[in-house]
């Protein structure tokens, strides 16, 4: 331990002494001295990028426990790179026990782009990451000119692919990495790719995640030896942000979105799931906003995606979340028809076809990457091959959505289907840890016939409205309109415009999806904000909107997320977000001794008030018993009460 020092000319908070130490400055110094001599010496503090100390932790803590996985021969080994290749990736070089972090990944990007001969180029996207990095974008393109309106006009596909939005999974970027160099340098045995497709790729989206390594970063995975965090640095998982906005790393998506004509995007991930043989699997959003692409990648796509995957060796399936991880039996839902707060649901909402792509993260990491590499590369080739049908597909789904009057915002579960499925056999012991049964897996192939329970018969449908009209104190929302590519006009003076808008009623505090995940519904808040549902009354009134208001048409291609971002019942909408809890409040009160007089004069005056309120009381048990209710209810029947309270504040135009 170091020795401490005590000057006589200094003084215990470390300014110069006026004149001698008195005694009790003395003995002041003696007790810290006599205490510091006697404290234990302390180990350094974790520190970056994980902040864990694994020696506190018994060593059972930080060994996974993986169950054993199903065994599998890949010929898509043969993708994995020779040793002295140049361009061979960390992950092809360490056996796929690494992956590369987020400085790695761009030196690695840099080497290939210069080794490209000019088909990839790199840049930085508009806004940082929360933690201030620059977020890079690759373009790959046989075209000399890559400017987003030179391959707007190119005539081939945009294909935008994603990769660690949640930096655990990070197989989609290394099979992207491995798919890039393979269509741009060396024998360039992927060639043939470019001559028919564009591609914008972003290898790391979540960088504050991506830095914030460990080899603990994902328990139920079974590789990488250390991988980044799920969440952003403001905690945010950015694949639930699709709609609100509230990341610099989503709205640089939306950016993508708005900036280049896309005919296709894939989000990669891997899914923890359960014991089953499926390495590989995606999804669409099934029957939702954009029908026709759906057909076209189930009539087009899956087919030589599926065929060309088995041939490798791999298993693949769609997307698997079971309802019930310790009873299989009770089958699956696929992520279909959700909701466009998800990155390939956002897609579909803007009618570009998008899939979410999942690795099963039970099997190898190799398996994870090589699965991925396969399924992308074939992906690319349908999409190049079919590329007039593809856009035929948007096009008509283009034009579906600017006619539709009934506009659906959510879907619920129909009658489930049943289909055959394979998992590994089980059995279940009683748990001294959970007290209740838990399931053991083998891997040993069980057959199952179970249900398949998606979202398939609408649930949330609302008419078409001609215009929304968002007043200019709400510059929040109007900004992540316009973050959206959401074609408004504002306003230049206050104006009067006849609208319909909504007091909302019914009104609870809502659970979102997974809150706060350890501690369901425990914490009020979901995604840093407090979520709400209820039901709107609508009304009319003739509302002066001030300067700076905006004026929405949903006769626009994005008008069906307008409606999905404004209709407020809509679960995705700015005010089930929460951006307008501050309206739900009534600014003013009476007290009792004011309004109980009134409220008797104004039954004697009005026989129909008096039917009304006795009704009430009859009907309605907890009101007759609640005395502020009761005042209340009269309070709300005079001119005295606020207009405004719970009026969701968005004029609506039919």
């Amino acid at each position: 331990m170091p020795e401490t020092v005590v000057s006589a000319d200094v003084d215990i908070v470390g300014e110069p002494c006026q004149g001698k130490p008195t005694l009790k400055t003395l003995a002041t110094l003696a007790g810290a001295l006599l205490l510091t001599c006697c404290l234990p010496a302390l180990a350094a503090p974790p520190g970056a990028p994980s902040y864990i100390d694994d020696s506190a932790y018994p060593a059972a803590a930080t060994q996974r426990i993986l169950p054993p996985m199903f065994v599998q021969n890949l010929t898509s080994t043969r993708f994995i790179a020779k040793p002295d290749n140049p361009l061979i990736t960390l992950a092809e070089s360490s056996g796929f026990q690494q992956t590369s972090d987020y400085n790695q990944t761009r030196a690695y990007m840099q080497k290939l782009a210069e080794a490209s001969g000019g088909l990839i180029l790199l840049s930085e996207l508009p806004e940082k990451s929360a933690e201030g990095h620059p977020i890079m974008l690759a373009v790959a393109s046989t075209d000399a000119d890559k400017a987003p309106a030179s391959l707007n006009g190119s005539g081939k596909p945009i294909v935008f692919v994603e990769a660690e939005i949640h930096p655990g999974e990070s197989n989609g970027k290394d099979a992207m990495l491995m798919l890039l160099r393979d269509m741009t340098t060396g024998d360039k045995p992927l060639a043939a790719l470019l001559e028919k497709i564009n591609v914008v790729f972003i290898p790391t989206l979540n960088v504050d995640g991506d830095l914030r390594r460990s080899a603990y970063g994902r328990i139920n995975q079974n590789g990488p030896n250390e991988t980044g965090w799920r969440v952003n640095g403001l905690n945010l998982n950015l694949n639930r942000d699709f709609t609100k906005l509230d990341s610099a790393e989503i709205r640089d998506v939306a950016w993508v979105f708005n900036t280049y004509d896309l005919s296709f995007f894939a989000d990669t991930h891997s899914t923890d799931g359960a014991m089953y043989p499926y390495d590989s699997s995606y999804c669409h959003n099934g029957n939702g906003w954009s029908p026709a692409s759906s057909e076209w990648m189930d009539s087009k796509m899956r087919g030589p995606v599926y065929k060309e995957l088995e041939s490798y060796g791999h298993v693949v399936h769609e997307c698997i979340s079971f309802n019930d991880n310790q009873d299989p039996k009770q089958g699956y839902y696929p992520y279909r028809t959700d909701l466009a707060r998800f990155s390939n649901q956002y897609g579909d909402i803007r009618n570009v076809p998008s899939i979410l792509i999942e690795q099963h993260a039970l099997h190898p990491y190799e398996t994870q990457v090589l699965g991925n590499y396969v399924m992308l590369k074939a992906m690319f080739r349908v999409i190049g091959d079919e590329a007039a049908s593809l856009k035929q597909a948007i096009a008509s789904d283009r034009d579906r959505s600017l006619a539709l009057q009934d506009v659906t915002l959510t879907w619920k579960p129909g009658k489930p289907q049943i289909v055959p499925f394979t998992v590994g056999n089980y059995h279940y012991v009683q748990s001294p840890i959970t007290g209740a049964k838990t399931i053991i897996w083998s891997n040993q192939p069980k057959q199952l016939n179970v249900p398949v329970t998606d979202n398939s018969v609408p649930d949330l449908v609302v008419k078409r409205p001609k215009q929304y009209v968002v007043p200019a104190q709400w510059s929040d929302v109007i900004q992540r309109l316009k973050a959206h590519g959401i074609i408004m006009k504002f306003l230049d003076e206050p104006t009067p415009i006849a609208v319909t808008l909504y007091r909302m009623d019914d009104i609870e505090v809502a659970g979102g999806f997974e809150p706060d995940r350890a501690a369901h519904n425990q914490v009020p808040s979901y995604e840093g904000h407090l979520l709400v549902s209820g039901k709107g009354k609508p009304f009319q009134r003739l509302q002066t909107f001030p300067a700076g208001s905006v004026v929405i048409d949903t006769n626009q291609p994005l008008g069906v997320l307008a409606i999905d971002l404004l209709q407020p019942e809509s679960p995705d909408s700015f005010w089930s977000w929460g951006f307008f809890n501050s309206t739900l409040v009534s600014a003013e009160e009476p007290e009792e001794y004011v309004l109980e007089p009134m409220a008797r004069k104004m039954l004697a005056q009005s026989p129909a008030l008096k039917a009304e309120f006795e009704k009430k009381l009859k009907e309605d048990q907890a009101f007759a018993h609640d005395p502020s209710a009761r005042l209340n209810w009269f309070y709300e029947r005079t001119p005295f009460y606020d207009v405004n309270a719970f009026v969701y504040p968005v004029g609506v135009v039919f």
